[in-house]
């Protein structure tokens, strides 16, 4: 399996996000057995200003999800909406939401390999990272913009 750290390519990696699956003292624990604790930084749920200050300073965003509920996750919209090209999961509409290999990345659920991969060819490629961002913006404004949601509520109620 790739190795992004020991590639000796430079990463920092921000998890956000509730506790859920994992307690934060595991993740710690995780991290400090790994020798990660200096490139992997979790930050727990952020709201408002903090999280659109995170969305700011990415390159790539990752929600690389197994969730089998996981229908329509918004997350991936807000990475989109901040020109992040995306690396996400097979789940629900994730594939209609990500174009695969033009906004971003799909992978299949915990296919770990196969993610490395995609990290480490945008790590690699800024100049594909903006490409992917900006289509991924494009297909944001065009398809999820609250402009265009309001213009297709009111086109259903007018028809009903």
């Amino acid at each position: 399996m790739p190795d992004i750290e020991k590639k000796n390519l430079a990463f920092e990696c921000h998890f956000v996000g509730k506790w859920a699956d994992i307690s934060e003292e595991e993740f710690t624990q995780a991290l400090a057995d790994k020798d990660l604790t200096e490139t992997v930084l979790a930050h727990g749920a952020q709201y408002g200003k903090e999280k659109e200050e995170l969305f700011r300073q990415a390159d790539i965003f990752i929600f690389p999800t197994y969730y089998h509920n996981e229908a329509f996750p918004l997350v991936n919209l807000e990475a989109m909406q901040h020109a992040l090209p995306v690396i996400s999961t097979n789940e629900g509409a994730i594939p209609d939401i990500i174009d695969d290999g033009i906004t971003g990345y799909i992978v299949a659920k915990r296919d770990y390999q196969a993610l490395a991969v995609r990290i480490e060819i945008l790590i690699n490629n800024p100049a594909l990272r903006k490409k992917m961002g900006e289509s991924g913006k494009k297909k944001f404004e065009k398809l999820y913009s609250l402009d265009v949601f309001e213009k297709m509520m009111c086109e259903i109620l007018n028809n009903v």
